[in-house]
């Protein structure tokens, strides 16, 4: 007895499960760096602020077989020396072959945010959430300070 196989659908399949993967990375890197944006312009204002730059660089970048998918810093126009220190940041800083970086280009953030304020906290709790509730695979997050 001979069994024939047939698996013309598998490639497209493969390719279906991937981009729901991506998409599901890519929003829940959108909804991150969102909510961090909120928490930073909310009325409860967690440190001293004179440039708006640090409140404005939050972004992170989805990163799939070692390539960025998907860039996302959504700085306001009036900060564009702060969207454009986080996208080189993002870009060629340290990258997993899989995964999402989120991070703050601005030199200073990781000085503000060893102080104790909130810099990038609340992005990593929305992003970790987030994966772990919509993303079924393995996928590495990193921080890159």
């Amino acid at each position: 007895m001979k069994i024939k196989k047939d698996l013309s659908g598998l490639d497209s399949f493969i390719q279906e499960v991937e981009d729901e993967i991506n998409q599901g990375l890519i929003d829940a890197a959108h909804k991150a760096v969102d909510t961090q944006k909120v928490r930073n312009e909310s009325s409860k204002k967690t440190y001293e602020n004179h440039t708006w730059n640090l409140r404005n660089a939050p972004g992170a970048a989805v990163v799939r077989n070692g390539e960025i998918i998907d860039l996302y810093v959504p700085a306001d126009g009036e900060h564009a020396e702060a969207k454009a220190k986080t996208e080189n940041l993002l870009i060629y800083g340290k990258r997993p072959k899989n995964g999402i970086v989120a991070a703050d280009g601005m030199e200073y953030a990781s000085f503000v945010s060893s102080k104790g304020f909130d810099v990038m906290d609340t992005a990593r709790h929305v992003l970790e959430r987030e994966v772990k509730e919509n993303v079924t695979t393995n996928i590495k997050v990193k921080w890159q300070d």
